[in-house]
């Protein structure tokens, strides 16, 4: 397989059909299709069914990404596979919980279906852990590096919508844009606790597509599907998990079984831009001050501070205005919390600039503070 390095940099692929190189830029649109077959074929047995079963009956089917294999010897040097599949947490988690439940998973072009082990999930994203062992040698797909994925960049969806009747079906279209922020309730109390990093795209997915992979053009994964805006007047709108995201949680933490920590601020806030004269009389806060110039307002209006938090002491006050954390303009709130959430760019320990306005000193001032996970 070749290094991600040798597919972005160089911008070729090899057919291994009928063995030679496309040059993008000067490709033909036969070149193109024979690109985007490739693709699918280096990764398409990589993605298989994942069944939940309660008994004898199915609760739910979706869909499952191999990305690790391991080799297992056993009598008389019998050589099987143990593999590592990523799901959403959905697919293989009951709504009851004093009920047993079992999952497997399937493979379409065996037209087999071998039992799994849960190893771990993620209760905030909607990400799994599984593994099963099989004789068959299927190689895992590869992550996307650390390259920006961009506004209309191809994707290529795999999965099952609807069930195995349409096993490993694929979809083709764009990154509609490659960062989403939205709110979830995590916890079923109808109110949303959670925010969250998502890529949007517009490639074609349904029930059954979940927990399938999104990928790029060279065939590597750049996203975990999940949902979908589905409403009579909306249409083509998917998201999917950041590979970045997905990589870090099942490789760092479900993986080796460590506890998922994220770090917090510990602020209670309301978004600036959302302050009306209205919500200042009733919420008994102080005028937004003038230091926006021609800017639009933005940063979040600190209501509160949680004790023993990252910002306790730090210096913020009630009253203060966050503007920027780490250089990143906080114009919602869910901006911070979703970076904070995503384990990506930042663990408990870690040590950021804040910048905000002092009321008591009507200034701008930053301050270090070393993220914790009270809050």
């Amino acid at each position: 397989m070749l290094s991600s390095c040798e597919l972005l940099n160089e911008r070729q692929i090899k057919n291994n059909i009928i063995n030679t190189v496309v040059e993008y830029q000067t490709m033909s649109i036969e070149d193109f299709q024979s690109a985007i077959e490739v693709a699918i074929d280096r990764v398409e047995d990589a993605v298989i069914g994942v069944t939940l079963k309660k008994g004898s009956d199915r609760v739910s089917i979706g869909s499952g990404v191999i990305y690790k294999r391991e080799e297992i010897k056993i009598i008389n040097e019998v050589v099987n596979y143990k593999y590592y599949v990523i799901t959403n947490r959905h697919v293989i988690k009951g709504d009851n919980p004093s009920e047993t439940y079992n999952v497997s998973v399937y493979l379409g072009d065996e037209d087999k279906e071998l039992p799994a082990t849960v190893v771990g999930m993620d209760n905030k994203v909607d990400i799994a852990l599984i593994t099963f062992v099989h004789s068959r040698l299927i190689n895992p797909v590869e992550f996307a590096g650390d390259e920006e994925i961009k506004k209309g960049s191809f994707a290529i969806a795999i999965g099952n919508p609807d069930g195995y009747d349409y096993y490993g079906s694929v979809t083709f279209g764009v990154v509609s844009s490659p960062l989403r922020y939205m709110n979830d309730d995590t916890d079923g109390d109808d109110v949303n606790d959670f925010s969250a990093e998502y890529l949007q795209h517009d490639v074609a997915i349904n029930p059954g597509n979940s927990g399938g992979g999104l990928f790029n053009i060279y065939g590597q994964l750049i996203g975990i599907n999940t949902l979908k805006l589905v409403n009579t007047d909306i249409d083509n709108m998917g998201f999917a998990i950041p590979h970045r995201v997905v990589k870090i949680i099942v490789t760092e933490y479900l993986e080796k079984g460590k506890t998922i920590v994220r770090p917090r601020l510990g602020v209670l806030g309301i978004e600036v831009r959302s302050l009306t004269e209205a919500v200042i009389e009733s919420e008994q806060l102080k005028e937004i001050p003038d230091i926006y110039g021609d800017e639009q307002q933005y940063g979040i209006y600190v209501s509160g501070i949680t004790e023993n938090s990252s910002i306790d002491g730090s210096g913020i006050e009630i009253h203060d205005i966050i503007l920027e954390v780490d250089d990143i303009k906080i114009t919602r709130t869910n901006i911070i919390t979703a970076k904070l959430n995503s384990l990506v760019d930042y663990q408990v320990g870690d040590e950021v600039t804040i910048k905000y306005y002092n009321r008591s000193t009507n200034s701008i001032k930053t301050t270090k503070v070393t993220l914790k996970s009270v809050g």
